[in-house]
């Protein structure tokens, strides 16, 4: 029998060995194990993006809705979409290469060029005219940027949307699951999940509430399991107490209402009485709740403009409105990306900067009328890009009320929601339509013609 220790010996000898050096540099230097931790991890993320597009839209839509996890390295905030984003573009690229049939033609593809690219310039140039702080404006170009750069991109490459749907509700059901029972363990705090905010975190949920009504009349795509898996996401919406998001969710539900209504007459004609019930109790209570801070108090005031934070944003918007209307020729390309705080360093209530909640303001304020004639091009080009707009109508209009009061075009999962059904259009259109092979009519299809022509 040899003395030699076998193979495995050395092995576990060789494992022990690594894990008392990473303890150790753990200990000694925990920033360079940090560092360490996360270059590794990166690493192993591109090797598995560049493989498989399904880890890599895993790994994106993760980034997506973890959106409020940052570190600010250099005076510069860094957050999970700065890093997946470029890692998603090239794993597109890789899996185009590898599937030259995922490839696809979008007519729209230039109005989305032309739109994104407009807003940006316009954006930059006003910055670096206008904005009293310019590096504070660029910074929020180059967020607007990685929003935007995956747009066109997404709507050139079909990818596997039973998959799409079921990872990204799986991973945002996750989130929403954890938050729900963080709640329930102290009820005096909002839903905000991974988000940057609880408001954003509202929009984001109902955003992909309307992918999947988009795609529900696909049962490949939208099975029992994953409308089962969904559960914790319109739970999690409501509790981050965003009127906009239950307006959104309650638009979304009358949608569903329409759509089955004649396979389920009994169970919508009992949810519109329980509803019509709820509103009579609302209605009987609107004077008795006093306390602003409460859930029910959103409730019963989810259209209010008279105190609270609806009081609070509209004065907000008249001050932007008053301030576009006194400029000259700025107007017509704005005083620079995310400038109203910079213009406004204090609120009305002398907390901090004030903050432009609407989007459409903050656009016009940001990048005057010539940006948002861009951004019209953009949002036009991605709407006609969609074969089933009547489908699309629901997440396109959740997505245009949570916007109106939270301003999320700095974040890239609206327009990712809103690519996923342009490509859903691409990937339709690009399948040889039923009873051909691609070429040409198939034989009986001739024949038909053929007996039309001789009769005729």
């Amino acid at each position: 029998m040899s003395g030699r220790p076998s193979a495995s010996t050395t092995e576990l000898c060789g494992l022990i060995a690594f894990a008392a050096a990473a303890v150790f540099v753990a200990l000694a230097a925990p920033l360079v194990a940090i560092v360490a931790v996360c270059v590794t991890a990166a690493a192993v993320a591109a090797i598995l993006s560049i493989r498989s597009i399904r880890w890599a839209w895993s790994i994106y839509f993760f980034a997506l809705c973890a959106n409020g996890l940052q570190v600010t390295v250099g005076g510069f905030t860094l957050r999970p979409e700065y890093l997946a984003t470029p890692l998603f573009l090239v794993a597109l690229h890789a899996y185009a290469d590898r599937e030259p049939g995922a490839r696809t033609r979008s007519p729209f593809a230039v109005g989305l060029i032309i739109g994104s690219v407009g807003v940006v310039a316009v954006g930059l140039t006003s910055s670096v005219l206008f904005a009293p702080d310019t590096a504070a404006s660029l910074r929020m170009a180059v967020q607007l940027i990685t929003a935007l750069i995956v747009v066109v991109p997404m709507t050139q490459v079909a990818l596997d949307h039973g998959f799409v749907v079921r990872s990204g509700t799986a991973i945002l059901s996750t989130i929403s699951a954890f938050s729900v029972l963080s709640f329930l363990i102290d009820p005096s705090t909002r839903v905000d999940g991974l988000a940057f905010e609880y408001n954003i975190m509202g929009c984001l949920c109902a955003g992909w509430i309307g992918v999947i009504y988009f795609f529900a009349d696909d049962r490949t795509v939208v099975t029992p399991r994953v409308l089962l898996l969904a559960a914790p996401i319109p739970v999690a919406l409501v509790l981050t107490s965003t009127r906009a998001a239950w307006i959104a969710l309650a638009i979304i539900a009358v949608c569903v209402m329409g759509r089955s209504a004649r396979t389920y007459p009994v169970t919508i004609v009992s949810s519109l009485l329980a509803f019509t019930v709820g509103l009579a109790y609302l209605h009987d209570v609107y004077y008795r709740v006093g306390d602003t801070d409460t859930f029910l108090w959103r409730v019963v005031h989810v259209i209010d403009t008279e105190s609270g934070t609806g009081a609070y944003r509209l004065q907000l918007w008249n001050t932007a409105i008053d301030q576009i209307a006194t400029r000259d020729w700025s107007a017509a390309i704005g005083t620079g990306f995310n400038s109203f705080s910079q213009f406004n360093p204090v609120d009305p209530t002398n907390v901090g900067a004030a903050y432009l909640s609407s989007m459409w303001l903050t656009l016009i304020y940001d990048v005057g009328f010539f940006g948002f004639a861009f951004f019209v091009v953009l949002a036009v080009s991605l709407i006609l890009g969609v074969r089933q707009k009547k489908h699309a109508l629901p997440l396109f209009v959740a997505l245009a009320i949570c916007t109106s009061v939270t301003n999320v075009i700095w974040f890239a999962f609206p327009w990712v929601f809103m690519a996923l059904t342009v490509t859903a259009r691409r990937k339709e259109s690009s399948s040889p339509p039923s009873g051909t092979d691609g070429r040409g009519p198939s034989r009986p299809r001739q024949r038909r013609r053929h007996r039309v022509s001789v009769i005729a």
